[in-house]
């Protein structure tokens, strides 16, 4: 049985290629290694070559993957095992996308869980772990910050690995991604939303937000504060929209 890929998404207040280059070339000083490495407090972390490798401070060291696609700056993939053999490797693959001047949205998503004994749970651990990964990615200084201009995104939604078979609307989660909605609108950035008919289960919302601080917080607040993505009902993926002409 498949396992539906993991997304998770930030939004960092730079360019595509620093957010890129920051990535790899300064993993070691943003991971959070003490609670997220296989050494604990004091290793240290970095891409050498194709390998990302962690280090201990006596010198062991442990394979965590291996680059398997390169295109920078926008896109970077590799196997996925810390702590274990290549044989339960999964695959990691992030993009780097422009979201306006001084702005880039970076997606990963983690898919493959196939190969792991239990392919739900391995999910399940990660869904958070990426969460605390990718935060303090943008939290730091040489990514995170401001930058003026108004940004949209669309937020697509769709039936998530906890939706019932009778569809999202049945789920008693459902009405907290309406309640997400009802705060985006008491905020100012709800344009729109709804349900695309042809496509049961799914929906789409158009927001906006002032500048890169709030867009940061819009694309964190669509994957955190939405109880229906939390639970696994809906999948939230953000797309940045270049509007040229708009009436509202």
């Amino acid at each position: 049985m498949s396992v539906a890929p993991l997304r998770r998404q930030v939004l960092v207040a730079c360019d595509p290629d620093v957010a890129y280059r920051f990535f790899m070339d300064e993993i070691g000083s943003w991971w959070p290694i003490a609670s997220l490495g296989c050494f604990g407090e004091g290793s240290t972390v970095a891409f050498d070559g194709e390998r990302i490798v962690e280090t201990a401070p006596d010198g062991r060291t442990a394979l965590w993957g291996t680059v398997v696609e390169a295109r920078p700056p926008r896109e970077i993939a590799f196997t996925w095992h810390p702590g274990r053999g290549p044989e339960e490797a999964t695959r990691v693959a992030l993009s780097f996308v422009g979201a306006g001047e001084g702005a880039t949205l970076v997606t990963l998503v983690h898919t493959g869980w196939e190969v792991r004994p239990d392919p739900a749970a391995a999910r399940g651990e990660y869904a958070g772990g990426w969460v605390t990964v990718l935060g303090r990615y943008a939290d730091a200084p040489a990514v995170a910050g401001d930058a003026p201009g108004e940004r949209w995104f669309v937020l697509e939604h769709t039936a998530g690995p906890a939706a019932p078979p009778e569809g999202v609307f049945a789920s008693p989660d459902f009405p907290k991604h309406l309640a997400f909605l009802r705060e985006l609108e008491s905020r100012g950035q709800l344009v729109a939303g709804g349900p695309l008919p042809d496509d049961p289960g799914s929906g789409m919302t158009i927001a906006r937000a002032a500048d890169a601080v709030a867009a940061a917080e819009l694309v964190r607040a669509a994957q955190r504060d939405d109880g229906a993505v939390a639970a696994g009902l809906l999948e939230v993926r953000v797309r940045p929209w270049r509007v040229v002409l708009s009436s509202v």
